[in-house]
């Protein structure tokens, strides 16, 4: 079963959740959520988004936005008690949202990640009427400093992820039919 709501970024995107239409704009890696000319929600000026999706990719029945993005820091305002330090990092982390009542919220959101993703989707490739993150991953290039980007010469590798009720866990090679 394939997702109905599911898109893949390609400039402007429209999808109806509520009876009203949102527009999803991506434009020099800032997105843009607006409904009947109104900015519902506009991504953090420090952030570079480079890609998302809608789709329920938590299985609750309930539409998402995936985003995945280029930030400094891997905690937010919230760190772990071992860290002495804010992490000077610009690496790739993903975030699901949820439009609620007017309002973007985070349903969940990654520290900085292994490997940065190259593409992403939402799928159900088992065929279980459960939807997976199937990821293309690449690896880091460090440009200055703390800061990274995506190895464009990288060789990229496919990875599965399964929402396991408070985050993804990587499908093992025998249980994913893309492998």
């Amino acid at each position: 079963m394939d997702s109905a709501y599911q898109y893949n970024y390609g400039g402007c995107l429209r999808l109806d959740c509520d009876g009203m239409t949102e527009e999803y704009l991506l434009v020099d890696d800032c997105l843009t959520i607006k409904e009947e000319g109104q900015v519902l929600w506009q991504s953090p000026g420090d952030w570079r988004i480079d890609n998302f999706v809608l789709g329920d990719v938590n299985n609750d029945g309930t539409v998402d936005l995936v985003i995945t993005l280029w930030k400094t820091g891997s905690f937010g305002s919230v760190k772990p008690f071992w860290l002495t330090s804010e992490d000077a990092s610009c690496k790739n982390h993903l975030f699901v949202y949820r439009l609620k009542d007017k309002e973007m919220r985070q349903v969940w959101c990654s520290s900085d990640l292994d490997s940065p993703i190259v593409s992403f989707k939402i799928q159900d490739i088992d065929k279980d009427e459960l939807f997976e993150l199937v990821v293309e991953e690449g690896q880091y290039r460090k440009i200055a400093g703390e800061r990274y980007e995506l190895d464009p010469f990288s060789q990229v590798r496919t990875t599965v992820w399964r929402w396991d009720e408070w985050g993804f866990r990587l499908v093992p090679k025998e249980e994913d039919p893309h492998y």
